[in-house]
């Protein structure tokens, strides 16, 4: 098992933009990713459950990937994370 932590850096913290983008990119990979912030966790590749974990600009979220391409996938999070999201 592979894992990282990043930080949401833009204003609007994990909403619902930001959550579907990072869905669009692991369900683009093998392995699977489960984001972590404070008690809670959510699958990569879920939407909803990712805009549970209530993650506003200055959260640090640990993620942890398995599977043959996890290391491939936690970089491209780790990028997606450091662009903010795009926005």
């Amino acid at each position: 098992m592979a894992e990282i932590t990043c930080e949401v850096i833009n204003q609007k913290g994990m909403h619902a933009r930001a959550a579907a983008r990072i869905v669009a990119e692991v369900v683009q990979y093998s392995s699977h990713a489960i984001l972590h912030h404070n008690e809670r966790s959510a699958p990569g590749d879920s939407l909803l459950k990712l805009l549970t974990l209530n993650a506003p600009k200055g959260s640090h979220i640990r993620i942890t990937s398995e599977g043959p391409d996890a290391t491939q996938l936690l970089q491209a999070l780790q990028r997606l994370f450091a662009q903010g999201f795009g926005e």
